[in-house]
């Protein structure tokens, strides 16, 4: 048995057939309309497929300021006569230095609104495991009109791959509001997202931006305040410069987020005389915790290459479906099948040719086939 290896290592080869069918023109013309407005218009232009993200890292400092003049006789303080609906207290009017601690957190922001501050003594040596230092005298005291501090945010942004860096005072800026909205802010005291003016906000006014209250129920223990226990936010700063089609511009949008069912509290020592004398302070505190995320983009001809190659794609797949429905469902497929499919002679046969004329012989057979 002769084996026909031109029939086993046969190659097939694409041929251009014009069918002229307005069924599958129509069908294949609508396929490639939608694929060039879904590759074109949505991946590249509307997705920006030609824009390659990363997510910035950054910098925070911030520091605390008291106001020139701090509001006396507070519903919360002992010497105010109105109700409370909470445990009042008696009052410190402290500066922004005794209410700022911890000092120098380069991630977070501590500002007290409660504390209890002991006088311990110890009567022992220390070096005994046995001795303990007892408590003298105990004051439990609010820091006044702490909403009135301001917190100034210097905040800088750098994405790795596209080296881009910004301050934040070179960009614009916004704040989400209670209700998601982005918002500006140019007044007096608060300054959000003013180009060369650093961000200042009230705590007061940040705390309502995150829907808190602190002379609302404690989020652990609905007997005391907020003020009394103290809380934890999420300060989420989000840069972004693919809102629009200008890579160039950039922005950042606080949004503040309470943290639910927690308090918070801090230990304070200050040593006295001698090690065997200290003041203990418990502060209880609103505590800023700083998360510096967002998307930053930047042109890159590979990802536009891989959002126009996935075109092609689509368009193979678009043409493999006409010529499935040309050759296996309409009433022609067995002529549209013949046209589309064809096969030559022998490479034996091909081998008896010598000249121009016995190739013009065989164009003459295919061309009858």
């Amino acid at each position: 048995m002769t084996i026909d290896w031109d029939s086993i290592l046969s190659y097939n080869t694409i041929k251009v057939v014009r069918i002229r069918d307005r069924r599958l023109g129509i069908l294949h013309l609508c396929f490639l309309i939608v694929i060039v407005l879904y590759v074109v218009v949505y991946s590249a232009i509307i997705k920006k497929g030609y824009v390659t993200t990363e997510e910035p890292v950054g910098s925070i400092r911030t520091s605390l300021l008291a106001p020139d003049e701090l509001k006396s006789n507070q519903a919360y303080c002992k010497n105010n006569t109105e109700p409370y609906p909470y445990e009042k207290l008696d009052c410190v009017y402290y500066d922004e230095k005794l209410a700022l601690f911890p000092i120098g957190d380069d991630v977070g922001f501590t500002a007290s609104t409660r504390m209890r501050i002991s006088d311990q003594t110890v009567n022992c040596s220390l070096m005994n495991p046995s001795c303990k230092f007892y408590t003298n005298t105990s004051m439990n005291v609010y820091l006044a009109d702490i909403e009135s501090f301001t917190v100034l945010i210097d905040h800088t942004m750098y994405a790795p791959s596209s080296q881009i860096q910004f301050n934040g005072d070179d960009l614009s800026g916004y704040v989400l509001d209670q209700n998601g909205n982005e918002i500006q802010l140019n007044e007096s005291v608060n300054t959000i997202g003013v180009q060369g003016k650093p961000d200042i906000l009230q705590l007061g006014k940040l705390l309502e931006f995150a829907g808190v209250d602190l002379d609302g129920p404690s989020l652990v223990n609905s007997s005391n305040s907020i003020r009394y226990d103290g809380c934890v936010l999420f300060v989420f700063i989000e840069y972004s410069n693919t809102f629009s089609y200008d890579l160039k511009k950039i922005k950042y949008v606080y949004s503040i987020k309470k943290v639910d069912d927690t308090a918070y509290d801090v230990p304070e020592v200050i040593i006295l005389n001698n090690e065997n004398s200290r003041l203990y302070y418990k502060r209880h505190a609103i505590r800023l915790i700083f998360i510096q995320t967002g998307v930053i983009g930047s042109f890159n001809f590979q990802s536009l290459l891989l959002t126009l190659v996935s075109g092609l794609g689509l368009l193979t797949v678009s043409t493999l479906i006409v010529d499935q429905l040309a050759i296996r469902f309409l009433p022609q497929r067995k002529s549209y099948s013949s046209l589309k499919f064809q096969t030559t002679e022998s490479f034996r046969m091909k081998k008896k040719i010598v000249n121009d004329d016995g190739e013009d012989k065989l164009y003459h057979n295919i061309e009858a086939l």
